[in-house]
């Protein structure tokens, strides 16, 4: 990849990509001229969403309908993909997540009903650090083959903190664990793995399910004094995964307004 953030006929995946923050990293890959396949659980909002970035951007998208935490259904994305792009990726965003769920978040492991303990990490778990595996797998040949390619995985600040909400500070620590693999191992092939830690952003789903006074507290947390936007992660992501980047790999990056300094 050259120096640039030029990104002109490459092929990205973003996984969750139809609103919020997959959305805007969507937008922002395909303005710098990447071609793109955006994904989500709904056909009917992975096409729309495809359909807009053409008409936005003047790059070709696609938009297929995925289940990150159903291996059999990533492979038959990938395989769509493949078709689509004559075998080429060389951009993946594991952007997908398990939808947020307050009581999931707010509940200590001592605090978890027996009943529910397995099945809320397994859910968690299976969509957001499996849901990643999943995808890097059938990303890796085409990667290896073009001996290229960039990964950005989203995870968040709890990954590198702590949180009472562990099955999602689990399931996100995961991600950085393979983050870090792939790195390692990959790294042979010019094939960069980088990572988000996201803190507190305003999408729908987390702002606008807390009270007034939750949403000011949460801004106060940063130094900024406020929330995050989608558009500045879709511009670390971005960030990561064209030339401006080329001699990283294997690193966290925090987009969180300053509350985790190291």
């Amino acid at each position: 990849m050259n120096d640039s953030a030029n990104l002109t006929g490459r092929f990205a995946l973003v996984s969750g990509s139809t609103r919020g923050i997959g959305r805007a990293i969507a937008d922002s890959l395909a303005g710098a001229g990447c071609h793109v396949v955006v994904s989500s659980r709904s056909a009917e909002d992975a096409s729309a969403a495809a359909e807009q970035l053409q008409e936005n951007h003047g790059v070709r998208a696609l938009g297929l309908p995925c289940d990150v935490s159903s291996l059999d259904s990533v492979r038959r994305l990938f395989s769509e993909l493949r078709a689509w792009s004559g075998g080429r990726l060389d951009v993946l965003v594991c952007n997908a997540g398990y939808p947020f769920d307050r009581t999931i978040w707010d509940t200590p492991l001592d605090a978890t009903p027996a009943d529910k303990l397995e099945d809320w990490y397994q859910r968690v778990y299976r969509t957001d650090t499996l849901g990643s595996v999943f995808c890097t797998y059938d990303a890796l040949p085409m990667m290896m083959r073009q001996r290229s390619g960039s990964i950005v995985y989203i995870s968040s600040t709890p990954a590198l903190r702590g949180f009472k909400g562990i099955p999602y500070t689990i399931a996100k620590a995961g991600v950085l664990g393979l983050m870090k693999d792939v790195a390692a191992e990959y790294g042979k092939y010019n094939i960069r793995a980088n990572a988000l830690a996201l803190g507190n952003i305003e999408t729908p789903a987390t702002f606008d399910s807390l009270d007034p006074a939750t949403q000011e507290s949460f801004s106060r947390d940063a130094p900024l004094g406020r929330w995050g936007k989608p558009g500045e992660v879709a511009r670390a992501a971005l960030f990561l995964a064209g030339g401006l980047s080329s001699f990283v790999t294997g690193q966290t990056l925090v987009v969180d307004g300053g509350i985790v300094r190291w």
